[in-house]
Formats: structure tokens, C-alpha cells, sequence
């Protein structure tokens, strides 16, 4: 049976469909970041069903499900919630059913977007398919999705919160490829053993397939895939044909067919690009104190507290590191919101017992942390001077490396902080954290304000998260530093 998460899997990668359908056991285990995305689907959803009042809520997963739908229509319902529906070799669950005067069905779709992809008028189209080979004569079908210039004040408004599109034109256009496409997911379904390196040929995302991870994990990132993305079909195929999976497989006469391409882990020396001068005229319009300021999100697909809007990113998290002068050793102050409140108003005030007047506000990615700034000051009037003026002085050192005053080959082309650390400061690493990137910093909010999470478990997470935040500015300080050393060697 062929769900429809399953084809949408297999217009992404067979492969993937595979491991899911046939080696689940292998599938990596849900990340915090990922369920956070999963769970706002589920309170969109929620939302979304606030729409139609009189809508029948059909119960069960699978084969009880449909049953139940067919129980529900047979009831009289005119708006189903749920509803699943099956043929002899696919399904579907869609959002809400909601039946005309004449007797056909219109389709609507939530997303928690906030507008119409293409993959939502497949998705649509897929549904389509199933429930009129089910026996339900389909009128229209509608996209369900966020406004992103909703603002909450009082009580969410679900009329104001969705846009609702007719896709029934683009759905229709669809339908033929669905079609044409379900036949062949279902052979993947089919498959008895492991597809071979040769069904990662269209991969659009080389470095997080899971399929790669799990049977060919001896590879690691050293392998032809991480320059998929930067070859032809035809060309990534003829190495997969002929065996080259490593960079040391391709023989000399071969490279040139790579063209300016270079595979990771070939014997080319690091390469480094440093424009002295600039760096020097860069650093040298800081002035001191320095503050070395991050934030941590989090961003809600429904707003949850007045005057936000849906995304909207609300600081509940910065670390700053203060350099009073140049040899000075670094003093840190953080803010972490601990409860499930408007983080602003905190935020700000401690900032502003750490920010003083003057002194340079040194970041990386200055439009992040600007665009936070300017939103705090509009949230709250009264500190949007003080906001205003960390902006003013604000200075991103990531430009060093992003303009290309500092570029070092091992970045891999890469100005995030987690790609230049490693190499400017081999001695720091957010690998030794429970926390490494951002997004489960952000997701990881949630957990730390839920009052039913044990107090064990919340000062452990606490913990990792201001680890996390403060190595964020840490790590600016020794780029900073080592920026510094550079310049002064002759």
C-alpha cells in the first residue's frame, strides 16, 4: 500500500522510500528540530479545523479509518476532519473534506507555509487521485496556509490567521504526472534487496540522505555524492558506472572531466587568502569596549503572545562577551527566559544592563541580529533608542571571511561559524556540546518552559543551552583574535 507520505517520499528519493518501507529499524531517530516542526504542523492543523465548526472528526489510523469515513458520509456529515480513504494500492488521510450541494466534495489542504509550493499541488494531486478511485466525486481543492502578515491581538482569529487558494486548476495539471509516477513508486515497494549507488543519481541533497548514511556509511564525507549537486546526471553517473565512489578511485586522466571541481579529500594543499591591509583597516574602526553579542529564536507558526506575528523570531536567549580592552581577559553575561512568557521585555532589560553607550557590537551574521534589534524596539517603544544604538554600532564579523578578506579552502566555500571555527580554532568545537547548531537550540525552548518536563531534565537542558549560546560568542573572540594575529605577523 502506497500512502501518500510515501510518494511524496519517492519524488524525493526511491531510496528513501525504500529504507522507510523495507528497513525502518534504519531510519534514523526523529531530531529535536524535526519534531518541533512536526508538532507546529499538528497545532496549524488544529487552528485550521477552527474554520469549519460543524466538521465530523473521523477517528483511527489505516483500514479503521476508512471504515469510519465511509460510516461518517453514509451519517449524512457534510465536513469531514481526517478522513481516510483507500484503494486496492493507495491511501490517503487528508486534512478536511467538505461536501457541496450537489453532491461532490471539495478538498482542503493545511499547510503551515506560508504559501502555495509545488510539492503541495502534488500532494493535492495524489490525494485527488485516491479519493475518486475511492468513489468520491471531487469538485474543487483549496491550500489552506498561514498569513504571514496576520498580527495576534486577543485571542487568535482563524479567519485572519489562514489564506485559503484555489488550486484546483494547478491540481488538475498535476494529475497526470501523479499518475504516471504512482506505478513506479509501488514497483520501489516491490524491491527485495538494497538499490545500488546508481538510484542516488538525482539526489538533490547528497549530504543529508539518510539512505547514503545508512549502507554506505564508510564513505562519510568523503565521497563523489557531496559535489552531486555540482555535476550533471550524465557525468555523476559515468563515475558511479565505473566505480569511482572515493576521490582517490578517479584516476589522473578522469580529473579533467571534473572541470574547476575539486573532490573532497584530494591531495591538493589547503589554500590560504588573506588581505592584511583590509583586515587591518576592518579591525581597526572597532572600538573598545567590544561586545560579542548572539541570540537564540524561537519562532512560532501560530503566534502565542499579543503584537507577534506567525515566524515571527522572539529572542528568549543571548550571550555577550565584553572585551574592555585589547589584552583584557573577556567577561560573559547571558539571559536565558525560563518560562513560557513574552521574552521581550527581559531580554532587553538585561541587555541593557551589559551594553553600555559606547563600544563596538560585534556578531556574525549582523542582518540576524539587526532585523532582532529592530523588531524589540517596535514590540517595546520604550527601549527602541537602546536598540537602535547596538545597531548602529554594530559590526558583522563574518564579512572578513564572507567578502573574502580571509579565505581559507577548508571553509569549503562556507562563511558559518561552524565551518570556520574548526579550522581558525581546532581547540573549540560545538561537537563537544549536547547542543550543536541553532535549531535544537531553538526547539529546545519549548522543553525548557513545559512546567510537566521533570526539573532534572529542564537544569540539564539549561545548561546545554547556555553552553551553546556562550560558545557562539566565545568562538567570535578567538576568530577575532587569531583575525588579529594574522595582521600583526610581518
Amino acid at each position: 500500500m502506497l500512502s501518500k507520505s510515501n510518494f511524496m517520499q519517492f519524488l524525493r528519493c526511491s531510496c528513501e522510500l525504500w529504507l522507510v518501507k523495507q528497513r525502518p529499524d534504519l531510519v534514523p531517530p526523529t531530531d529535536p528540530a524535526l519534531q518541533r516542526i512536526f508538532d507546529e504542523g499538528n497545532v496549524v492543523d488544529r487552528w485550521a479545523q477552527k474554520l469549519f465548526l460543524r466538521a465530523v472528526n473521523v477517528d483511527g489510523f489505516g483500514m479503521p479509518a476508512a471504515v469510519n469515513t465511509k460510516k461518517a458520509i453514509a451519517s449524512g456529515a457534510t465536513a469531514l476532519l481526517q478522513p481516510t480513504f483507500m484503494t486496492s494500492t493507495i491511501s490517503c488521510r487528508s486534512d478536511i473534506l467538505v461536501k457541496n450541494n450537489d453532491g461532490t466534495w471539495d478538498i482542503y489542504e493545511v499547510k503551515s507555509s506560508t504559501d502555495v509550493k509545488e510539492d503541495h499541488i502534488i500532494d493535492v494531486a495524489f490525494q485527488r487521485i485516491c479519493i475518486e478511485e475511492a468513489g468520491i466525486r471531487v469538485s474543487r481543492t483549496f491550500l489552506v496556509h498561514i498569513n504571514n502578515q496576520y498580527v495576534r491581538h486577543g485571542e487568535i482569529d482563524p479567519q485572519q490567521l489562514f489564506t485559503k487558494v484555489d488550486i484546483t486548476h494547478e491540481v488538475a495539471n498535476a494529475m497526470p504526472m501523479a499518475k504516471k509516477e504512482i506505478p513506479r513508486a509501488l514497483t520501489v515497494l516491490d524491491w527485495n534487496k538494497v538499490p545500488g549507488m546508481l538510484h542516488v543519481v538525482s539526489c538533490s541533497n547528497p549530504a543529508e540522505c539518510e539512505f547514503l548514511a545508512c549502507y554506505f556509511s564508510e564513505l562519510k564525507d568523503d565521497h563523489i555524492y557531496s559535489i552531486a549537486t555540482s555535476l550533471s546526471k550524465e557525468k555523476l553517473t559515468a563515475f558511479l558506472e565505473r566505480g569511482f565512489l572515493k576521490p582517490e578511485q578517479v584516476p589522473d586522466d578522469n580529473m579533467a572531466e571534473l572541470g574547476d571541481i575539486k573532490l573532497p579529500g584530494t591531495k591538493a594543499e589547503p589554500t590560504l587568502l588573506v588581505d592584511k591591509e583590509t583586515i587591518k583597516s576592518e579591525l581597526d574602526s572597532l572600538q573598545y569596549p567590544l561586545y560579542f553579542l548572539d541570540y537564540e529564536t524561537f519562532f512560532p507558526a501560530v503566534p502565542i503572545f499579543d503584537g507577534y506575528r506567525p515566524y515571527q523570531q522572539m529572542v528568549f536567549q543571548y550571550s555577550v562577551h565584553v572585551v574592555r580592552e585589547l589584552d583584557a581577559e573577556p567577561e560573559h553575561y547571558e539571559y536565558l527566559t525560563e518560562k513560557m512568557i513574552d521574552p521581550a521585555q527581559e531580554i532587553a532589560t538585561s541587555l541593557k544592563n551589559h551594553i553600555g553607550d559606547t563600544g563596538s557590537v560585534i556578531v556574525w551574521n549582523a542582518r540576524f541580529e539587526a532585523s532582532r534589534n529592530a523588531e524589540i524596539g517596535e514590540h517595546l517603544p520604550e527601549f527602541a533608542d537602546f536598540m537602535a544604538s547596538i545597531n548602529d554600532r554594530m559590526y558583522d564579523l563574518m564579512m572578513i571571511v564572507k567578502k573574502g578578506y580571509y579565505v581559507d579552502s577548508r571553509f569549503g566555500g562556507s562563511a558559518s561559524i561552524k565551518k570556520v571555527l574548526p579550522v581558525m580554532c581546532p581547540e573549540l568545537s560545538y561537537n563537544d556540546l549536547a547542543i550543536h547548531e541553532g535549531c535544537t537550540a531553538s526547539a529546545s525552548w519549548a522543553t525548557l518552559t513545559d512546567p510537566t518536563i521533570p526539573s532534572e531534565t529542564r537544569e540539564q537542558l539549561k545548561k546545554d543551552m547556555l553552553a551553546y549560546c556562550g560558545l557562539d560568542t566565545y568562538a567570535m573572540i578567538a576568530i577575532y583574535r587569531k583575525f588579529l594575529a594574522v595582521i600583526e605577523k610581518t
